[in-house]
């Protein structure tokens, strides 16, 4: 792996012509629940792309912490870009990448939330001329890996937000953020229970129309975080990692 904003602009230039291949994470600083850090998407999203980044021997761009979270107002905490000022930058830091010689550039969202934003950006991107032949491509956990992979480990009825998946990684990735003792389980009667595929993508309709994570639920969590334990991470982390690297040597032929 090489860090981008930690070399040279030339060995950025010659690290370029090896691969091509760029992953730029984005974050979010938004409520997560009781219990766990504004933070947190931050945290797993950084330390899955380094561990992808390093795995497929690319480059890795710094994170951009901040996303689109507005879904979590008005719970305090919660810090959110608008969704044309997340285009805007995507847009920006693309064409300076196929300005440079990237081939691929992957946006690699620690945040489910706004993946509908970085589609539409991408598509843009991708059907004009503004990033030349380089292509992008939006690729996270959020949407390479079946909900039904990580039910062989989870145990809870709805994996959405704050829950035993997301606690259970940061009781792995950094323990001593996590308030066990704060944690609680909020499964609202709208959503839809089970761990499969089409209610994780059932739950996200609702709580992008007519509910919202941060007005609609008592907690700000939707799922049972007492479920997490320090056991069960490493895989969920192992199976995000291969599941990404997966997804990222499938559209750039690495």
């Amino acid at each position: 792996m090489a860090d981008w904003s930690q070399i040279s602009s030339y060995d950025i230039i010659e690290t370029l012509k090896k691969k091509g291949v760029v992953i730029v994470p984005i974050g979010a600083i938004e409520q997560h629940g009781p219990h766990l850090p504004v933070g947190t998407d931050d945290i797993i999203g950084w330390a899955v792309a380094q561990k992808v980044a390093d795995e497929l021997d690319v480059m890795l761009l710094p994170i951009i912490p901040v996303g689109f979270s507005e879904d979590h107002c008005p719970m305090p905490g919660t810090i959110s870009l608008s969704p044309d000022t997340l285009k805007q930058i995507i847009r920006d830091i693309a064409k300076n990448l196929a300005r440079d010689g990237a081939k691929h550039i992957i946006i690699f969202s620690g945040h489910g939330g706004h993946l509908a934003q970085i589609s539409d950006v991408c598509f843009e991107l991708n059907v004009s001329d503004k990033i030349g032949n380089a292509r992008i491509h939006n690729i996270s956990p959020w949407n390479s890996i079946a909900v039904e992979t990580l039910a062989t480990v989870l145990e809870e009825e709805v994996f959405l937000h704050a829950e035993e998946f997301e606690t259970s990684l940061m009781l792995y990735l950094r323990p001593e953020m996590v308030n066990m003792e704060k944690a609680v389980k909020e499964i609202p009667d709208y959503v839809p229970k089970g761990l499969t595929t089409v209610n994780f993508l059932e739950a996200i309709r609702i709580f992008t129309t007519s509910k919202f994570l941060g007005r609609d639920t008592k907690t700000g969590i939707c799922g049972d975080a007492t479920l997490a334990t320090k056991e069960k991470p490493r895989k969920l982390f192992d199976i995000l990692v291969n599941g990404c690297i997966n997804a990222i040597k499938h559209v750039t032929g690495l």
